[in-house]
């Protein structure tokens, strides 16, 4: 069995699968998942397919360790990309598909992307207009973009006229083009630059919310995420007979480390649908027989609720992880019961660390996966600390988690003060979260230093949000805060201190920050405060605006 333990760049992880496995399936789009054409590759398939897309890439004039943005649902195309980008030594840049236009520029533009493939529309998104508008101002907005690529959602999609990095307008250029002109790159030359790939070469940035309100991109090598998705894939037991069904993003860790590289870690077969969707999510298991499902609590409550939950034939689950945000105790005994997975777990971590830290195992009691983050993952080094000493704390105390090894990140993209802030000179990775480890050696989320929301999977930063609804005129302050919510995790709150005379008007506000902020930012409680508590040195104290929501 190859596993990332023989081939430490994503690119031999791929060779080793093809060599060894390579009439095994790997990937597969079922009929109902891509307009009604169904696609299943084996590995030696998907080997030949990112070679064909990384000669054409190649072929473009992409170098070793230039940054690629890939803007797009999960599509066919997505994962053989993601090889292919690290088997030229490019940099993949995973776009979150609800971006508004700002906030998809500040990416492209923070990442220093050369390139964006992306698809007509994302999510709520016509991301393909949106790039219009962005290369119309090219020099404000996205001055190193020189390269377009659209990819199909569906098999009969024609590609749209758009505008090109050099400001004409012209039908765009497709995966298809993109493969027909590497043909005039030689097998020997991609050889030679796969070759030239290492281990410690950055090959992905992920952007994630930081509390100043800029996300900050996240650099992870092959070694990172290679390393941290097999020592997932252990934790959890995953096998080379698995199906693993593809229901997360790709543009999150979950989705393209832990749900693909997971898989392939150990050989097993990826199924796919294109988004998020219940209904298509319990067909996918249904059909494709899946004995793995990955994904975030509110999906999960979305197929316990779904319509056909009941009308589904679903007895091939074994295993799966819910991530992303804390899942509820009710909720992790109805996925073992109603969805029959009886060894769901759970795992921690953050984009910061590839993304695992810790996780439970399947056959744990079903109290501790819920009740706990599990243990710290084979090769992670975890401790709990004192935040202003961080001098190590007894077992059963709460304090700070740190943890160091393999999975943390190679820094921020351009921001090395934001670095140095978020890890140790020894190498320690300040989470920010608080925990406590038990006497069986159990770690447990107890709160939060770091302002972040966690809202249904998705990292939010308040700061953002509050910058942009002080500019409202009848807002003198603003303070935004995540709270408790069933089946989100967290809610948005809004905590508004008005101007003299104002009245609050969610509606106006709401209309302020649309198309502005991805919808998900949006706050779903808003409240008037007459004063917010105050640190000595005048800043929010969050903790305890939280708790006035509740009062």
């Amino acid at each position: 069995m190859t596993t990332t333990e023989d081939s430490t760049t994503l690119s031999g992880l791929l060779r080793g699968l093809a060599a060894e496995h390579g009439d095994a399936e790997a990937l597969v789009y079922p009929a109902f998942a891509f307009g009604g054409t169904e696609i299943r590759l084996s590995f030696a398939q998907l080997d030949a397919r990112v070679d064909d897309i990384a000669r054409g890439l190649m072929a473009l004039g992409i170098e070793k360790g230039e940054h690629v943005a890939v803007w797009g649902a999960n599509v066919p195309d997505w994962v053989p990309l993601e090889f292919a980008l690290a088997r030229i030594g490019a940099v993949l840049v995973t776009v979150n598909t609800a971006l508004k236009q700002d906030e998809a520029g500040y990416v492209l533009r923070q990442s220093k992307a050369i390139a964006v493939v992306h698809t007509t529309a994302t999510g709520t998104n016509t991301s393909s207009r949106t790039l219009d508008e962005l290369l119309s101002a090219r020099e404000s907005t996205v001055p190193l973009l020189r390269r377009r690529i659209w990819m199909a959602s569906l098999p009969d999609e024609e590609a749209p006229m758009g505008v090109a990095p050099d400001g004409g307008r012209a039908a765009l250029g497709d995966i298809a083009g993109l493969v027909l002109r590497g043909k005039s790159v030689s097998q020997q030359a991609l050889a030679e630059r796969e070759a030239s790939t290492r281990p410690e070469d950055v090959v992905n940035i992920q952007y994630t919310s930081g509390t100043t309100g800029f996300p900050k991109g996240v650099m992870l090598s092959h070694a990172n995420i290679a390393g941290n998705a097999a020592a997932l894939g252990r934790q959890m037991g995953l096998r080379s007979d698995d199906r693993v069904a593809m229901i997360v993003p790709l543009f999150h860790c979950f989705g393209c480390v832990v749900a693909v590289l997971g898989t392939y870690s150990v050989g097993a077969t990826l199924c796919c649908i294109g988004g998020f969707e219940p209904g298509a999510a319990l067909r996918l298991i249904e059909e494709e027989r899946c004995t793995i499902v990955h994904g975030v609590p509110t999906m999960f409550s979305a197929m316990l609720a779904h319509e056909d939950m009941d009308k589904r034939t679903i007895h091939t689950l074994r295993a799966g992880l819910a991530a992303g945000a804390p899942c509820p105790v009710p909720l992790m005994k109805e996925i073992v019961e109603r969805l029959h997975c009886p060894g769901i777990a759970v795992t921690y971590g953050l984009t910061e660390a590839s993304p695992g830290v810790s996780g439970s195992v399947p056959d744990a009691p079903l109290e501790t996966r819920c009740q706990t983050i599990g243990k710290p993952l084979n090769g992670v080094e975890v401790k709990v600390v004192d935040p202003d000493t961080l001098e190590e704390l007894p077992d059963g105390t709460p304090g700070e988690l740190l943890c160091r090894g393999p999975n943390i990140m190679v820094g921020y993209h351009d921001d090395a003060e934001a670095t140095a802030a978020a890890v140790t000179p020894d190498g320690w990775l300040r989470t920010g979260d608080l925990c406590l480890r038990d006497s069986d050696g159990n770690l447990c989320i107890s709160g939060r230093l770091k302002d972040i929301i966690i809202r249904g999977g998705e990292n939010i930063a308040p700061a953002e949000i509050e910058s942009l609804l002080r500019e409202h005129a009848d807002i003198a302050e603003v303070g935004v805060v995540g709270v408790p919510d069933d089946f989100l995790g967290e809610k948005i709150a809004a905590g508004l201190i008005l101007k003299p005379g104002a009245s609050l008007d969610p509606p106006a506000y709401e209309q302020l920050l649309a198309g502005r902020v991805a919808k998900f930012k949006i706050p779903e409680i808003w409240k008037v405060f007459e004063a917010f508590p105050l640190t000595g040195s005048g800043k929010v104290q969050k903790f305890k605006l939280r708790e006035m929501f509740g009062s």
